[in-house]
C-alpha cells in the first residue's frame, strides 16, 4: 500500500471538430468486442477512416490516444485517458465502458443515451473537465465569454465567477494575471482523479499528485479545444445553458441525468434538495389535476425528476407503505399519457391524496 502516488497526465485530446461529439462512439461502433489490436495506432489506422478535422488530416493517432485509460509505462503511472481501450493479451480491445457506449451509438445514433454515457465517462475519468464541471457547479457560477456568443472571442480570457466575487480563466494555459485550471486540479487532484482512485494500479493510495510527461507541470497547452468537445456534450443534454456570452450549470437537470451519486460528487443543489416529497406533491398536485381529478403519472414522474426526486415511482411507493399518501382511484389512459405509475398500465391516470 501506498499513502501517495504520482501520475503523469499527458495532454488532453478528445476531437478536433468540437461540434462533433459522436467520433468516439462513432469509431468504437466499427470494432466487435472481441477485436484485439497491436496498439492505439494500430486501431486508429484500421477504424479511423473518416476526416477528422476541418482541414482534411486524419489526426488519428491525436483522436485515440486518450481512449485507454490508466496504465503502468515504464515504471510510471499515466492517465491517458477515459478507458475505452483496456490492455489485453496482444495489445487492446474495448473495455467494458466502451462496449457500452459502442453498443449505445449502434442501437441509436440520434438518441440521448450514448451522449449521457459519454458525458458521465468525462464527468467520472477526466479530472480536467472533472475539475471544469465543478468550479461551473458551484453556487451561481457563471462563464463569460469576451464576445457575445458561445465560445466567442479570446478563450485565454474567458472567465468563471464565482459568488465569492473570485474569478478563474479555465482555458489559459498559463495563470499569469487570472488563476486557470491548473492550481484547482493541484488543491483537489485525489477528487480530480475520479473513479481512477478504485483502479488497482493505485495500490490503495490516498492521494495522488499530478505532472506533466517532460516537467513537473502538467500541460494546459491548448485546454479549451478538448474543454469545449465536452462541453458541446453537456451544452446537448442540458446540463450547461447559455445565453449570449454567458454560460451557467443547471444543477435540477445534472442530477436528472446523472443521478445521486454525482449530484453528492459535484455538489448539484437542486429546487427539492431541502424538501420532503410530500411538501413537493403538495405544491405539484393542484398544478397537475385535470378536471377530473386525475393526473398523468407520466407528467407526475417527470415534475418530481426535475424538483430532484430520483427514482419518483420508488419513493411515491415508500409514502404509500408508510399511508402519507392514498391513490384512490387509476385508469388507463392513452399512449400520449407515457408510462403508469409503477409501471403498471392501469395507472397511467391516477388519483392522489395526501394524508
Amino acid at each position: 500500500m501506498t499513502e501517495s502516488v504520482v501520475i503523469t497526465l499527458p495532454q488532453l485530446v478528445l476531437w478536433y471538430d468540437s461540434t462533433r461529439i459522436q467520433t468516439w462512439p462513432s469509431i468504437l461502433a466499427k470494432a466487435e468486442a472481441t477485436d484485439v489490436f497491436r496498439s492505439t495506432r494500430a486501431f486508429s489506422q484500421e477504424l479511423c477512416t473518416d476526416r477528422m478535422t476541418k482541414s482534411g488530416h486524419s489526426a488519428a493517432d491525436n483522436v485515440t490516444k486518450n481512449l485507454p485509460g490508466l496504465e503502468c509505462k515504464g515504471g510510471r503511472l499515466v492517465l491517458r485517458g477515459v478507458g475505452l481501450l483496456e490492455r489485453t493479451k496482444g495489445g487492446y480491445r474495448l473495455s467494458e465502458a466502451g462496449v457500452e457506449l459502442a453498443e449505445a451509438y449502434r442501437d441509436d445514433p440520434t438518441g440521448r443515451e450514448w451522449t449521457r454515457l459519454l458525458a458521465r465517462l468525462l464527468l467520472t475519468r477526466e479530472p480536467r473537465t472533472r475539475t471544469f464541471i465543478r468550479l461551473m457547479s458551484s453556487d451561481n457560477a457563471r462563464l463569460y465569454f469576451t464576445a457575445g456568443e458561445w465560445w466567442g472571442g479570446s478563450l485565454s480570457h474567458a472567465v468563471i465567477t464565482c459568488a465569492d466575487g473570485s474569478q478563474i480563466a479555465p482555458f489559459a494555459a498559463s495563470d499569469d494575471s487570472l488563476p486557470n485550471l491548473r492550481p484547482a486540479i493541484i488543491q483537489n487532484a485525489w477528487w480530480a482523479l475520479g473513479a481512477w482512485r478504485e483502479s488497482p494500479l493505485i495500490n490503495g493510495a490516498e492521494s495522488c499528485r499530478f505532472v506533466g510527461r517532460l516537467k513537473d507541470d502538467f500541460s494546459m497547452h491548448a485546454i479549451s479545444v478538448p474543454l469545449r468537445g465536452a462541453c458541446e456534450v453537456f451544452l446537448l443534454l442540458g446540463v450547461l445553458r447559455s445565453r449570449m456570452d454567458e454560460c451557467w450549470l443547471d444543477h435540477d437537470v445534472a442530477r436528472r441525468e446523472f443521478g445521486a451519486d454525482l449530484a453528492e460528487d459535484f455538489g448539484w443543489k437542486t429546487l427539492g434538495a431541502d424538501r420532503s416529497l410530500a411538501d413537493i406533491l403538495t405544491e405539484l398536485i393542484p398544478l397537475l389535476q385535470m378536471d377530473t381529478g386525475f393526473i398523468v403519472a407520466s407528467e407526475l414522474r417527470c415534475k418530481l425528476r426535475q424538483h430532484g426526486v430520483d427514482n419518483p415511482d420508488r419513493e411515491m411507493s415508500r409514502l404509500e407503505s408508510a399511508g402519507r399518501i392514498v391513490i384512490e382511484s387509476t385508469d388507463y389512459g392513452q399512449s400520449r399519457h407515457g408510462t403508469g405509475l409503477y409501471d403498471d398500465p392501469a395507472k397511467q391516470l391516477i388519483r392522489i391524496r395526501l394524508c
